[in-house]
């Protein structure tokens, strides 16, 4: 099974995304780089709040390894998850429509 991962704050590029699919690899996991997106901002009583939004969150999924990579990206220290966790914990409020039509939950 495949599951998509988030990756917060993160820029690969797409001339580097074989790069970041070699050095997954070297890690002992194979994944698919998807591509990234910027967040939108958040919104409090229908106002935009300033200074949010615009950060590059990277999706990738993971299709090999995966009992393994649950463990390793602890050490990330919460910036990656699964998909469905971050739509869970606010993604589904700054990820950009496009995003979310593209990549539905999975579980």
């Amino acid at each position: 099974m495949a599951q998509l991962v988030v990756w917060r704050g993160t820029i690969v590029g797409e001339d580097k995304k074989q790069d970041f699919m070699d050095w997954m690899k070297e890690q002992g996991f194979t994944v698919e780089y998807q591509e990234e997106f910027k967040t939108l901002p958040d919104v409090v009583d229908d106002k935009v709040v300033e200074g949010t939004g615009g950060r590059n969150d990277l999706l990738f999924t993971i299709t090999e390894g995966i009992e393994k990579f649950a463990i390793w990206r602890l050490q990330f220290n919460g910036e990656m998850s699964w998909w469905e966790d971050y739509l869970d914990n606010g993604g589904n409020l700054i990820a950009p429509n496009s995003i979310l039509e593209k990549y539905e939950r999975s579980w």
